[in-house]
Formats: structure tokens, sequence, C-alpha cells
């Protein structure tokens, strides 16, 4: 049995209206009328005397989750669970010893993109939602969005022409260390390298002659794979993208302003790129005011993304593979990004982008659908850690784990490991840096494309980006559930899935039907974290005899315990209490109890 017992965490908060429905009351305290397998949610109102449990002949094992599903943001729970109970709260999981070495072998292999892509990230997102203004056909100020924007670019309804390689084509390039990028930006030429049937592949001359950077064969293979992958599997998920300049493609340009986003002497960890919804806007205002145009604006789709870098003069050297399979999984997330601002800006009956936590979970979910199309994954197989790492670095298997799948597993045990201190479900303030809320995000939304998608992950996704809602509304709009059933669904499956031995009984919506995540995560946690081989992240508390512990959560998530009862201990009896000693009621607190033996 290894015990854990961890640190780390994410924040998630919840904006909704309405009951929660999600349990009737009364609901029974005995929890030792619970059949194995059986979920019980408690209100504050239920457990006036705390959770009993009976004496027993038998050996009882339970999961106890405190939730906190308040609808205001970022809102800090604080309880006592008090208990006379007997030691608990280990668990164990089998799972082949030598994963975590192979994952560690194929990781140390490629630089990730980690805290300094989100910083950039953030600050991208953050910048439109609070400058870019999308006005909704009710509103008395609102301008024809899309057409009007379009005229100025194309004469009587012409398309531009697309350029060939060797055309050299003029761009302005927001300045990511800004506060402003509409205004602050960098204008250039750059050569068109490599042209497909939806990709314009251009390279920065600040950086040199494309040929000194990327062999052609090369070039061309990333156009290849955006053609054949990352668009189809994009536009199938989110939509169709927006055409704004009018001639069917998107443009790919790397370019030397990007790498000045990463600081000096920085390998391992870098920025990739992004998009910027400011490039959808008119850069001269056309009668709408403030927000409503963006001087920097190429008024086309692009990419802006990390060029190589042989001798290091912007401050870290990039060699060409590593930029070619590091911006693999950027652009597969970017374009998300590109498609569900498009959608809403060409949308009148839209008013808002996207909330940030809901806007980053369906890009990190794009870079999950792009690695399953592109290893012939269905979108709801069950994936083990041998599907996603079947062999040792070099291999293609490993650079397409590395690109797709690493990042948001990675981001899921830091959530795992301090579930209690954040959760994806943030709202649009700062906690979006964290990354363990982005992996929280990600899994609450795979968790939701799993069981309440009808069996089509895309035609939710499609829903969601397609709006007009926005974050919290949204999600609930298109998944038809409240985010009550939502969260607590998720938080007991984060425990119940794929638990060995099986547990009998229990609902299938307990489960993942697209990751076995307690086979898939011990080798990242050991990775990640450096935990012991074949531990199962998630941080569970175990409820020992006569003792209390302090604990503090967050809104939308939950913290978790395990009460492990051996036959003929006598009864037994949990309460959860606040400061004072009295039985804790805190706004969107709900129990969850599954029996697990």
């Amino acid at each position: 049995m290894i015990k854990r017992i961890a640190p780390v965490g994410l924040i998630l908060s919840i904006a909704c209206n309405g009951s929660d429905g999600i349990a009737p009351n009364p609901v029974s305290s005995d929890i030792g009328t619970m059949a194995v397998g059986e979920v019980r949610v408690f209100s504050p109102a239920d457990l006036q005397n705390g959770l009993d449990l009976p004496s027993g002949s038998s050996a009882r094992d339970f999961a106890i989750i405190v939730g906190n599903t308040s609808t205001q943001h970022d809102v800090v729970a604080n309880y006592v669970v008090r208990a006379d109970v007997t030691t608990g709260g280990s668990f164990e999981i089998s799972a082949p010893p030598d994963l975590s070495a192979q994952v560690s072998a194929s990781v140390g292999q490629i630089p990730l993109a980690r805290t300094p892509q989100q910083a950039v990230d953030n600050k991208v997102r953050a910048f439109e939602r609070k400058n870019l203004v999308l006005r909704s056909a009710s509103d008395p100020l609102a301008i024809s969005r899309f057409s009007p924007r379009r005229s100025i670019q194309v004469p009587s309804g012409a398309a531009f022409a697309v350029p060939v390689p060797g055309d050299r084509i003029n761009v302005k390039v927001p300045d990511g260390n800004s506060t402003n990028l509409c205004n602050n930006y960098f204008t250039t030429q750059a050569v068109v390298a490599s042209v497909s049937s939806k990709a314009i592949l251009a390279v920065d001359t600040l950086d040199g002659p494309p040929t000194s950077l990327f062999t052609q064969l090369q070039m061309d293979s990333i156009t290849t794979e955006f053609d054949n992958v990352t668009y189809p599997t994009d536009a199938s998920y989110f939509n169709t993208p927006t055409d704004i300049d009018a001639n069917g493609h998107i443009i790919i340009l790397f370019t030397g302003q990007i790498n000045k986003l990463t600081p000096p002497g920085s390998t391992d960890n870098f920025v990739g790129g992004f998009f910027f919804g400011g490039d959808m806007f008119p850069p001269v205002d056309q009668g709408g005011g403030a927000g409503s145009f963006c001087p920097q604006s190429n008024q086309a789709e692009i990419f802006y993304l990390l060029a190589p870098d042989p001798t290091g003069k912007f401050g870290n050297v990039r060699t060409t593979a590593s930029v070619r399979q590091g911006t693999r999984g950027t652009i597969a997330h970017e374009f998300q990004h590109m498609i569900n601002a498009g959608n809403r800006y060409k949308n009148p009956a839209v008013s808002d982008f996207e909330s940030l936590w809901l806007d980053e979970a369906l890009a990190h979910f794009a870079e999950d659908a792009v690695g399953r199309v592109q290893r012939g994954f269905t979108d709801l197989q069950t994936l083990t850690f041998n599907d996603l790492l079947p062999c040792n670095s070099p291999c293609a298997q490993a650079n397409d784990f590395n690109a797709f799948f690493f990042q948001n597993l990675a981001r899921l045990t830091y959530w795992m490991e301090r579930p209690d201190t954040s959760s994806g479900i943030t709202g649009d303030g700062p906690i979006e840096a964290n990354l363990s809320s982005r992996g929280a995000a990600w899994a609450l939304l795979r968790y939701a494309a799993d069981n309440y998608s009808g069996g089509l992950p895309r035609d939710l996704t499609r829903k969601l980006v397609a709006g007009p809602d926005t974050g919290v509304r949204n999600f609930s709009a298109a998944t038809q559930a409240s985010i009550d059933n939502l969260v607590s669904g998720w938080l007991v499956t984060m425990y119940a899935d794929h638990y060995t031995p099986a547990i009998s009984g229990l609902d299938p919506k307990y489960q993942y039907r697209s990751y076995n995540l307690r086979n898939v995560m011990p080798p990242i946690a050991q990775s990640v974290l450096n935990l012991p081989a074949a531990t199962y992240p998630l941080l569970v508390s175990g409820i020992g005899f006569g003792n209390s512990i302090s604990a503090t959560n967050r809104s939308g998530t939950g913290t978790y315990y395990r009460l492990n009862v051996p036959a003929n201990s006598g009864a037994k009896n949990v309460k959860i209490l606040n400061s004072s000693g009295n039985v804790a009621s805190f706004s969107g607190e709900h129990v969850y109890v599954l029996r697990v033996q």
C-alpha cells in the first residue's frame, strides 16, 4: 500500500444561478446502508449529526469528498473534519514500474512550453477581453461587425491572391512584452516559404533566409501536417475558422519576436507562440469607438511562432528540430483560440469573448484532439500509458506524446497533488496563470465530453464555441447539466476512475471513457513530481481515530479523504464542522461519499 499525502494546487470558481438539483432531501446520513459503488451527495442540512457508520462485521472503505460549489468566484471555505474512527487513508495502484523511466527518457528529449507560454497566453487573452469590444446586435452602438471590416480589405467581394513561395508579405507582430498589443508592435517583412491548401508558412526576414532555418522538406511537413491533421481536426471540434482576408488560408509566421519573450538562459521553458484576436479587427475606427479597432491588426488569420535560432542571438539557442517539435502542440492550441475568437467576432448575437478558463480548456482539449487523430485513436478510445507512449525516444510516437499529450497530463498532476487549492472554473481572474488550474479545466471538460455529449464529444465542443453565452452558463447550457452536477461527477471520477480492483455497482458516469487515469497518471507523476513508482498522485488524507483535520478549499474544487474501517471496529461518526465547532454550512457546500468496499 502506498500512502499519498502531498502538496500543490489549483483554483476554480463557479458562477451560475438556480438551485443545484444534485440530490433530493433528506439524504440518510447512515452511510452503512450504502451499497458498494453507490454515491451519495449531502448538503449541510443532511449532516447535522455527521456521517454515521454503525458497527459491522466486514471491512468497509469510503471516499469522502468535501466539495465547494459556490457560485461566487474564488470563495475560500474553512472547516474541520472530526472523526472517531480508526486510522486509514492509504491506497494502491498497480502500474508497470518501467513506464515512469520511459516517460522521463522521452520527455527529456524535448524542451517544454510551460510557465512562460502560459504567462504570455494569459496576457494576450486578458488584453483581448479588456480592450477589444464585441457589440451584440441589440446594442444601439453596435456596428455591423463582420461585413464592413471585410469590405475594407476585399474590393467587390474578390478574394485576395494567395502568395507563392519567395513572395514577401508585410506583417505587424504584436509586442508580447507590452501592456498594449494593439498600439505596440513590430513592422517587418516575411518571406513566404511554403504554401499548401490551408496554410501559408512565412519566415520573418529578421531571422535570415528561410532556407537557413528550415529545409524545404521541413517547411512543407509543417504545412502538410496542418492541412491533413490540425486544420480538419480543430475545424471538426470547434467550427469552421473565419476567413476575414478571403484567401482561404491561415498564416503561420515564424519570427524572432516570439523568441524574445523567453528570458535568456531558459532552455527547458519557452514561449512557443500565440494568436492575437486584434488581427480580426480593422486597424482604424469604423465608427464603433474605442475597442472596436486595433492599429496592429493584419486583418488576417495568423499565428506568431518561435523561430529557430542556432546562434542564440535572441538569448537562447533553438535548433530547427526543437522548434519544429515544440510548436506542433502550440499550433493546435492557438488554432482553437483563433476559431473561438473568430466565430464570436463574426456572430452579431455574441457580445463577449469566451471566459478565459473555458477558452483555455478548449485550447488544451484541441491538443488532445489533434494528438488522437495524429495517432489514429478514436474520440472516446480509453487510452493507457502504453497507448500514448509505446516506445522509447527517439521515435515518432514519443514526438507525438510530447507535442500533444504530455503537457495536459503534467498540468493535471499539479492539480491532483493539491486539489483543495485550485480548480479549473476560475472566471477571468489572474489565477489562469496557475498551471494546475489549466490541468483541472482540461480534465473537467474532458470528463464532460466523455459523459455529457451523448457519445459525440465534437458536438459538445462545437456548441461551446458557438455560444452565445460564456463560462459556466455556456458550459451548463451545452451539457444540459447544472454546474453542481458536473463538478460533483468530475470530483468523484477523479478518485474512482478505473479503480483497482473495479468498484462493483459504480455508475459508468464516474469513469473517464477517454483515459484510464489510474494507469496513465503514475508514470507522469513520477516524471513531473518525483513520486514513488506506481503512485496515483491524487492527494487523499486518511481520517484517523479521535483526530481533527483542519482544511480549506476553494469554490469549484474539493478535498479528498478516505475512511477505511476494519471489521468489528465499532460504530463511527464523521463530522464537518466550522471553527466554532458547529456544523459547517458554507455557500456551495456538498459532501460526496463513495462506497469503495
